[in-house]
C-alpha cells in the first residue's frame, strides 16, 4: 500500500513509500512533508518505518523524487592481509533466508532460498548448485529510528531480507566519503549513548 504526503515546499502531493519501507523519504527530511489523511505521519511513527539513507549524490532531489526506490551502499572495508576488500557478513543471517526466483525461457520457474551468499542451498534433486563468480550479498539499505537512536538496517540485495545492526558493526564497512559524512551524526550519537 502506497503511502503519499504533500511536499510543504511547493505543496505537491507525492509518494514517500510503502507501509513501513519510506523508499522516497530521508530520515532528516521527515517535517519536510504534511501528512495526507489515511496515511502514515513520518514524525509521528518515525520509530516503527525505516528511512531511505542520505545519498550525497542526491542532496539536490526533493523528497519524492529519487528515481530508484530501493537504493543501497555496498558493505566492504580494505583487508590490510590481502589488499582485496572484506565484504560485511553475517553468519546469523543463515537461520533466516529469503527467497529467490530464477527463470529461464521455456517457462521454467525456481524458488530457492537465499542464504545471503553464506552458503549454497542444499540440493534435493540430482542438480548441481554452485557458484559462478560470486559478488555481494549485504548493502546499507536505510535507517531505523530507535529510542536509542538512529540505527542502520543491511539488507541482502538479492532477495530483499533485512536486518537492523549497531553502527559499531557496520560503519566500518561503509568505504564512500560523502556517505561516510553523511553517516557520522548517527554514529558519533551511539558512541556518546554507548559511553554515558
Amino acid at each position: 500500500m502506497g503511502e503519499y504526503a504533500i511536499r510543504k515546499s511547493d505543496g505537491v502531493e507525492i509518494k514517500i513509500g510503502t507501509c513501513e519501507e519510506m523508499y522516497y523519504l530521508r530520515y532528516e527530511d521527515r517535517e519536510k512533508v504534511r501528512v495526507k489523511a489515511n496515511n502514515v505521519d513520518p514524525v509521528q511513527f518515525a520509530n516503527e518505518l525505516r528511512f531511505r539513507l542520505p545519498f550525497p549524490d542526491e542532496d539536490h532531489i526533493l523528497p519524492g523524487d529519487y528515481d530508484q526506490h530501493n537504493r543501497g551502499e555496498r558493505l566492504y572495508k580494505p583487508s590490510s592481509v590481502s589488499g582485496c576488500s572484506e565484504s560485511f557478513s553475517d553468519e546469523s543471517t543463515v537461520n533466516e533466508p529469503g527467497r529467490i526466483q530464477l527463470r529461464h525461457e521455456c517457462g521454467l520457474i525456481l524458488g530457492i532460498p537465499c542464504y545471503h551468499g553464506i552458503k549454497l542451498p542444499e540440493v534435493v534433486h540430482p542438480m548441481g548448485i554452485f557458484w559462478n563468480g560470486k559478488s555481494w550479498f549485504f548493502e546499507l539499505m536505510q535507517l531505523r529510528p530507535t529510542p536509542q537512536g538512529v540505527k542502520p538496517v543491511v539488507g541482502c540485495r538479492h532477495c530483499g531480507e533485512k536486518w537492523r545492526y549497531d553502527w559499531a558493526n557496520v560503519f566500518p564497512y561503509v568505504q564512500d566519503q560523502g556517505m561516510r559524512a553523511a553517516l557520522r551524526p548517527y554514529v558519533e550519537h551511539e558512541e556518546r549513548t554507548a559511553a554515558a
